[in-house]
């Protein structure tokens, strides 16, 4: 059959009665501004971090017109995704089915559901638009592991699922390419791929409504590109040698050094964990395993409290509505007298173990109230502009 006659035939696989699209529609949900879609039958929603981010009042509405409030699982600000929990009070929310690495083929019609520039408030009537992958797996900055698109997405699609004609979940639509600057579909869209999903999905569950993290290169590792590809320049902790040419990371192609650093860049971090790296050592090709660092959150942490000066004793002088230190029990007057398990005697001795905390991180504190009475809390850092 021609390529051409493929096509069509997708095309009318696509628009027929109970077709992909029909179900794509099923699990798409409105979000905020933006767009998201069902991943769980227990209503668990994914959307985009920016989408989010900074919303007091979270609410999933479906194309039916059912709104429910959502709750927050867990977010990755690096990856911009965010996990959400939004179960519907009448029946099991219809579920996207996830892809993999072999469903990313370039050339492949796709479709986008989203909600762009809100047309889709007035009706609950999400939008659809088709297009083709215009490319495998990619690292673009921050999207360590996406795919390019060029079904045309905006302001509105955030969030919201790119689909295979089968009806496989591709990935989540979240960032549009324009030469103006301007928020303007221009024909290149990127969306977070189904293989970074997979991987953050069970963390981003566990998370408490807390941050995950991305796996980070080795600290020390400097890579330069050379004429056969990224050449180790520095080893750091890697356990590569100078002069090694990295030809894969986690099993992708490493093309430059920005992309060899994406790659590891694209993974979860947990504890311990370490990456496959193919290397080229003069003209051997070697298969190594190498430590990841933990990546760092951005952001300028924010606890929420105000911590007074008093040169015998930590004690919380005020502490701010909705906050970490309000949402960890912490009241003001509260006297800290551990961290982490350390004693704390005087202001620099928390100020000391603050520094080294970043967004993301959770503080078990050992406060006494008032009262005398002494208890042990969580607080989670969180960035703040």
């Amino acid at each position: 059959m021609r390529p051409l006659a493929i096509l069509l035939l997708a095309v009318a696989i696509l628009w027929a009665e109970d077709s992909p699209a029909d179900r794509a529609v099923t699990c798409y949900v409105f979000v905020g501004n933006g767009s998201g879609v069902v991943i769980d039958a227990s209503g668990l929603v994914l959307t985009n971090h920016h989408v989010v981010d900074g919303e007091d009042e979270l609410e999933v509405r479906w194309s039916d017109g059912i709104t429910v409030p959502a709750r927050i699982l867990g977010i990755d600000p690096v990856g911009d995704l965010a996990l959400l929990s939004a179960p519907r009070p009448d029946h099991p929310a219809v579920a996207a089915v996830l892809g993999s690495a072999a469903d990313l083929m370039p050339g492949a019609p796709v479709f986008a559901v989203g909600n762009p520039f809100g047309l889709g408030d007035l009706d609950d009537v999400p939008t659809l638009t088709r297009g083709v992958l215009g490319s495998g797996r990619l690292v673009r900055g921050n999207y360590a592991d996406c795919v390019q698109v060029d079904a045309p997405v905006n302001p509105g699609n955030s969030g919201g699922p790119l689909f295979s004609t089968s009806g496989r979940l591709l990935g989540i639509n979240g960032q549009i390419r324009s030469r103006t600057g301007f928020r303007i579909n221009s024909g290149i869209g990127l969306a977070i791929a189904c293989t970074q999903i997979a991987d953050f999905l069970p963390l981003l569950r566990e998370a408490d409504g807390g941050y995950v993290r991305h796996a980070a290169p080795p600290e020390g590792l400097e890579l330069s590109d050379g004429p056969r590809g990224p050449e180790v320049r520095m080893p750091g902790g890697s356990g590569m040698q100078i002069g090694d040419t990295v030809l894969m990371v986690a099993g992708r192609p490493a093309a430059s050094a920005a992309q060899a650093f994406g790659c590891f860049a694209a993974l979860a971090w947990r504890d311990g964990m370490s990456v496959p790296v193919t290397v080229r050592r003069g003209e051997v090709e070697s298969s190594l395993s190498v430590p990841a660092a933990r990546g760092v959150i951005p952001g300028r942490p924010y606890y929420g409290w105000e911590i007074a000066e008093r040169p015998d004793r930590v004690q919380i002088s005020s502490v701010d509505s909705g906050s970490p230190a309000q949402l960890a029990g912490l009241r003001r007057g509260d006297l800290l007298v551990a961290v982490d398990g350390k004693p704390l005697t005087k202001r620099i001795d928390l100020l000391r173990a603050l520094v080294r905390t970043g967004p993301g991180d959770r503080l078990r504190l050992m406060r006494r109230g008032v009262d005398g009475a002494e208890q042990e809390v969580t607080l989670l850092v969180v960035t703040r502009d």
